[in-house]
């Protein structure tokens, strides 16, 4: 199993309660930071159960990066024999709200991290996890994710048809920051929240990927940890971010797992 940006916060502990399992011969954390990485895997190591012999280890993923991509997956393919079984997309970024960076200026690396960084990772890893077990993509979202940030019908409903394609959901994410760059996107029936409308995509991207990998045996769901205790909301949030984690857990190691769902507050939710 692999945990993008598991050195800390909600990602740290999706690492240490899927390692914790003990369903798992491996479990990678995948973080840009080394230190930070390494540090994490020892925690785990120590914080997981006496019984489990879940090999826990780090490896460089710098999200966005097609290079780091690359290299991460040829990794993954020489170490494990070219299968991978779960694969939880946790990286993300938010600028803070005291943030002084103009709206139009965080447009672009929004997007560029948690929509399309975790879009052309994901799509990298897919010949990895067509050979997994039961293979799981997790996606964690957020509920500023939610359609009705959407002000028209004709745009929610192009992100919810049934034969939205990657292509086509990357040209509506570009749309949006051209009509961000050029001071329209409000007249244009689009919210007025970058991280909210990266978090969308990740939603309508996990559908898209749901219906595409059935054949290929994937099951791939997202998540809203809920509002959480960690570095991203200045430690303001109300839930731990262990119980913030179980969102992800719970579609990455469930039996019968669902397919193409939005999971919230440990049960499917509506988007």
């Amino acid at each position: 199993a692999i945990v993008t940006g598991s050195n800390k916060g909600i990602g740290f502990y999706i690492a240490l309660q899927l390692a914790s399992s003990g369903l798992f011969q491996n479990l990678i954390l995948a973080c840009r930071d080394p230190v930070r990485g390494q540090t994490a895997a020892q925690k785990i190591v120590q914080e997981m159960p006496s019984t489990v012999n879940t090999s826990v280890s780090y490896e460089p993923l710098t999200l966005g990066d097609a290079a780091s991509h690359a290299s991460f997956c040829q990794k993954m393919d020489e170490t494990f024999g070219g299968k991978v079984d779960v694969l939880v997309n946790n990286a993300g970024f938010a600028f803070k709200g005291a943030d002084p960076t103009p709206f139009k200026d965080q447009c672009k690396p929004t997007l560029d991290i948690n929509f399309r960084g975790t879009a052309e990772f994901t799509e990298s890893m897919l010949p990895l996890l067509r050979k997994g077990t039961d293979a799981r993509i997790v996606n964690v979202a957020s509920k500023s994710g939610h359609l009705s940030q959407l002000q028209t019908k004709e745009l929610r409903d192009k992100f919810t048809s049934s034969s939205l394609t990657m292509p086509k959901l990357q040209e509506l994410v570009d749309e949006f920051e051209s009509d961000v760059n050029n001071g329209i996107h409000q007249q244009r029936g689009w919210g007025n929240s970058n991280y909210g409308l990266s978090k969308l995509a990740v939603i309508a991207a996990t559908k898209v990927w749901a219906r595409e990998e059935e054949q290929n045996g994937i099951k791939v769901n997202c998540c809203c940890p809920g509002y959480c205790k960690t570095d991203m909301t200045s430690q303001r949030g109300l839930r731990a971010p262990s119980d913030g984690a179980k969102n992800a857990v719970l579609p990455a190691i469930m039996e019968n797992c669902p397919q193409g769902e939005f999971f919230s507050n440990y049960a499917v939710s509506q988007w």
